[in-house]
């Protein structure tokens, strides 16, 4: 009896006997096939430009059908032509214009989604504004407003009511926060607060909605999306000097850098990862301080 538990499981691949001894085989071939989205709804939020744009374009790659969503109509018809040439099904994205501080738009872009789709497999919650207002800044309030509007609260109301449909696919959340909530800075109080609080959110709603659906954070360093790279704004010129030299490799991110961390954590290798938080950021926020004098 006791022989029992030692004796490997055997298989034979590609004729080759590989002794196992706790997953069935077929669990470890699977990974091979871990990327393939093929007949998943993905639907990512601020997707017409930027990292979501990002996102988009390698979910579609890898075979999902998407949604490209935004503000600007020119940028969502532009992005939605390239992800559709870069399908392997050539399929049409989904396009929605929607303003994600009105309820009725976020209201719109779920029940698109779900009659152009039937469901939804991944929801990414990537919309969002910077900011880097000072508390004693004369519109701090302002800024404060519009930041927790767009960068927390639509993210709330749309996880409110996306969990629905995500509990019938066991599904998976992720929300794009920042490296601006691990590591302290002298600028974007707001931003910083707004993604703390995100951070936090990710955590008890894992604890809520497990096991049935996966919640995780993914938190960018500094990436170089067009409007990051182009800026002119003195403030940002020295932002991205700082981080390029304070970064352990030396490099900004690219947005395939964030799609490439977003598509693991959506993939069944991640199936085991669910309230945490995945930094890619080339190792800034270890080296965070000090960026803004």
């Amino acid at each position: 009896m006791y022989l029992l538990y030692l004796l490997p499981l055997i298989a034979i691949v590609n004729g080759n006997t590989i002794y196992f001894n706790d997953y069935p085989i077929d669990d470890y071939l699977e990974v091979k096939q871990s990327r393939n989205f093929t007949g998943k709804s993905i639907l990512v939020t601020g997707s017409s430009s930027g990292i979501g744009e990002g996102i988009v374009k390698l979910f579609s790659i890898l075979g999902a059908q998407v949604v490209v969503t935004g503000r600007n109509v020119t940028e969502i018809d532009k992005v939605a032509k390239e992800v559709e040439e870069l399908s392997p099904y050539h399929l049409k994205p989904l396009k929605v214009r929607a303003d994600l501080t009105k309820s009725d738009d976020l209201q719109l872009l779920l029940n698109e989604t779900i009659k152009a789709y039937g469901k939804i497999d991944v929801l990414v919650n990537n919309a969002g504004v910077g900011s880097m207002s000072q508390l004693m800044d004369k519109d701090f309030m302002k800024s404060y407003d519009n930041v927790v509007n767009i960068d927390l609260r639509a993210v709330v109301a749309l996880n409110h009511l996306a969990v629905p449909y995500l509990m019938e696919t066991n599904g998976s959340i992720i929300h794009i926060s920042s490296i601006a909530s691990l590591a302290p800075n002298n600028l974007g109080l707001d931003y910083a607060m707004a993604k703390a609080a995100m951070d936090m959110m990710t955590k008890v709603m894992a604890l809520e909605l497990g096991p049935y659906i996966r919640v995780n954070t993914l938190s960018p360093g500094a990436i170089l999306t067009d409007s990051f790279r182009d800026s002119k704004v003195p403030i940002i010129v020295k932002l991205r000097e700082r981080a390029l030299h304070n970064a352990p490799l030396k490099r900004f991110g690219e947005p395939l850098d964030i799609a490439k961390g977003v598509a693991f954590l959506a993939s069944t290798d991640a199936q085991f990862i669910t309230g945490t938080d995945l930094v890619i950021d080339g190792g800034l926020s270890w080296n965070y301080g000090g960026i803004i004098e």
